[in-house]
């Protein structure tokens, strides 16, 4: 069994933090050298814009960030200072907003919120696949080889 791992970040209650957030969550995972598809960090990257947006937009106050390997799942949290839970919205397919949690609801293994004594943690969990495909290895070394 691998050892967990778990790195925290703060991040200010502002959208132009998202992109910055999103990239330092896919940094932590490629420096742990975990074996994930490039499907799965596309998934990753998805649903960490939609969590840390969420917290950057309904907070007043600074977020914290973190990036957990179990060993067999990677967890990424967000906890912010505004108490209220998350509740998905019925919105559709083609809403511009409301979309977050569907879309962690149907990609991510399993996600919850929890309160917290200064506001709360909502986290999404991943099971990555359990080998990388020969294609995507290669594709990998071919891309890491380019100038």
């Amino acid at each position: 069994m691998r050892p967990s791992r778990s790195r925290s970040f703060p991040i200010a209650a502002e959208n132009q933090e998202v992109p910055r957030a999103r990239r330092l969550v896919l940094a932590v995972v490629r420096s742990w050298n975990l074996q994930l598809t490039s499907e799965t960090l596309e998934e990753l990257a998805l649903l960490c814009s939609e969590i840390i947006t969420n917290a950057v937009q309904h907070t007043a106050g600074p977020c914290t960030l973190t990036v957990l390997w179990t060993g067999s799942r990677l967890r990424v949290e967000v906890t912010d200072t505004a108490p209220e839970l998350p509740a998905p919205r019925d919105c559709t397919l083609n809403a511009e907003s409301g979309r977050g949690l569907m879309l962690i609801t149907s990609i991510a293994d399993d996600w919850g919120s929890t309160l917290t004594p200064t506001g709360k943690t909502v986290w999404f969990e991943m099971v990555p696949a359990t080998t990388v495909s020969i294609e995507e290895n290669a594709h990998c070394r071919a891309v890491s080889l380019l100038p």
